[in-house]
């Protein structure tokens, strides 16, 4: 069985070098909060571009049946988290 480290090496070393950045400067901010009484923040990323919903539905009689049943398929397998994929 491997240990932590080793898991988290295999991974670091799969990502590209700006992703191996992110994760050193993620564990060097742990290491701070560790010594210090402030508290952790994880690191964020802005959201992707988007519709709002509210005009979603308005094109929702532009739309067949088939299509909106075919959306909400695609929203549900969004919303399932596969554990294999991290």
């Amino acid at each position: 069985m491997a240990t932590v480290l080793e898991e988290l090496n295999k991974i670091v070393e799969q990502l590209p070098p700006e992703r191996q950045r992110r994760v050193l400067e993620f564990a060097q901010r742990l290491t701070r909060a560790d010594q210090s009484s402030m508290p952790l923040t994880l690191p964020t990323t802005p959201l992707p571009p988007g519709t709002p919903g509210s005009v979603l539905q308005q094109l929702h009689f532009l739309s067949s049946q088939e299509d909106v049943e075919a959306m909400e398929r695609a929203l549900e397998d969004t919303e399932r988290i596969e554990p294999d994929e991290y």
